[in-house]
């Protein structure tokens, strides 16, 4: 590994890659629909402040945040790029968005309102995106109810209806989608039903990343591609789906999706262990052999989650170190007994490649018993960020 920074742990964010995979979902879009980039909870824990700028370069068309202190800072890097805020807000924070410049989902008359009075007091219309409850309930307003609030919308003044929208509650779950298709199938309704009232034409969207993915049908005039941009399948489930039918079509080509993320700590301490003796918390490792082990500085504080204890691996010199014992709060142990020339200083890769080893997402998050969405995104923001470039170089923004 060349130019490393001096920091204790650090996570490197790709901006290769990154641009490889915008490419990659550009490709892969029906015509007229904008790619919108979910940048939400520290951009999915890759670090808002290090991707934002890289995903406008490499042409995002919207970035899609889920709250208005997000919005906030987004705006603050992306000066002039449409921001989407996709999560609950609330009717006190309307000042606040229309300060971010930011477009909001909303599902009630109240939010509406708030938005408009906003809007008229900073002298900008507001754009609003009604969430049609189609199956997932979780955020939106019922289908029979879209319509009323979206004439409300049409008559206030200082907020104008931009779009329409809905979330899928099982798409990357299964390859049987029909499910998600009847979702699609109510929101489409409810886009006729504007229609024919005659509200101005709003922008369509409802596809995330598997649905991107896996249905064209899905695309409308935005998609929200979330985990996807950072170079990892939503699911097994959704690599399965586009395979077999790229295989049906003759075309075994897949998305050339390349993880964005990698974490590395260097090692604070090597040490020998007798035979017998126990490492960590709880005795819950006993040596059965004389060990040396590394002890690394990161702990579940620092997002190396504690169910990775005694079944984890890190990379050092490009070999499996095991976890050995539980993980602590600020600490990590493994096992390098079988690693030459491991010393203080050493780089430990906890989640990516070294050399011709890997420790994926994928791996990571089947250790922890979850999902690599959870895995990566609760990396702690504060853990250094960043960016490297195609020459080898590090900066912790984009120059």
């Amino acid at each position: 590994m060349e130019a490393l920074p001096e920091a204790i742990s650090w996570c490197e964010v790709s901006a290769e890659a990154i641009r490889a995979n915008l490419a990659t979902l550009r490709r892969g879009l029906s015509q007229g629909t904008e790619l919108g980039i979910v940048v939400k909870s520290n951009a999915y824990g890759h670090g808002l402040a290090a991707c934002a700028g890289v995903f406008i370069a490499a042409g995002a068309d919207w970035l899609i945040v889920n709250s208005v202190g997000e919005a906030i800072a987004l705006r603050a890097l992306a000066r002039e790029s449409p921001i989407y805020i996709c999560g609950p807000v609330f009717p006190d924070e309307a000042p606040e968005i229309g300060d971010a410049r930011a477009s909001v989902a909303i599902y009630d008359n109240e939010m509406a309102l708030a938005l408009a009075n906003a809007g008229q007091r900073s002298g900008q219309s507001i754009g609003v995106h009604i969430k049609v409850e189609t199956g997932t309930n979780r955020q939106g307003v019922a289908p029979a109810e879209a319509l009323e609030l979206a004439l409300y919308v049409d008559r206030l003044e200082g907020v104008r209806l931009e779009g329409i929208t809905t979330h899928y509650a099982d798409i990357e779950d299964t390859t049987d989608h029909r499910f998600a298709l009847g979702q699609l199938s109510r929101l489409q309704e409810v886009v006729q039903a504007f229609a024919d009232a005659g509200l101005p034409k709003a922008i369509l969207h409802s596809a995330n990343s598997a649905a991107t993915l896996i249905s064209p049908a899905t695309h409308g005039g935005l998609v929200r591609v979330g985990i996807a941009a950072y170079g990892l399948w939503p699911s097994n489930e959704t690599y399965a789906t586009v395979l077999e039918r790229r295989l049906g079509a003759n075309d075994a080509q897949l998305p050339d999706l390349q993880p964005v993320l990698s974490w590395r700590a260097r090692v604070a301490q090597v040490k020998d262990v007798a035979e017998g003796e126990y490492i960590g918390y709880g005795r819950t490792y006993r040596a059965t052999y004389p060990m040396r082990i590394a002890v690394l500085p990161v702990g579940y504080y620092e997002g190396y989650d504690r169910r990775l204890s005694n079944i984890g691996h890190a990379l050092i010199n490009g070999v499996r170190a095991p976890v050995r014992g539980r993980i602590c709060m600020n600490m990590a142990m493994v096992d390098i007994s079988h690693i030459p020339h491991v010393e203080r200083g050493s780089v430990a890769t906890l989640l990516g490649r070294d050399g011709n080893e890997e420790v994926s997402a994928a791996q990571w998050s089947g250790w922890m018993g979850s999902i690599h969405y959870e895995a990566i995104a609760r990396i702690h923001p504060g853990q250094p960020r960043y960016l490297r470039w195609a020459d080898g170089t590090l900066t912790t923004e984009e120059s």
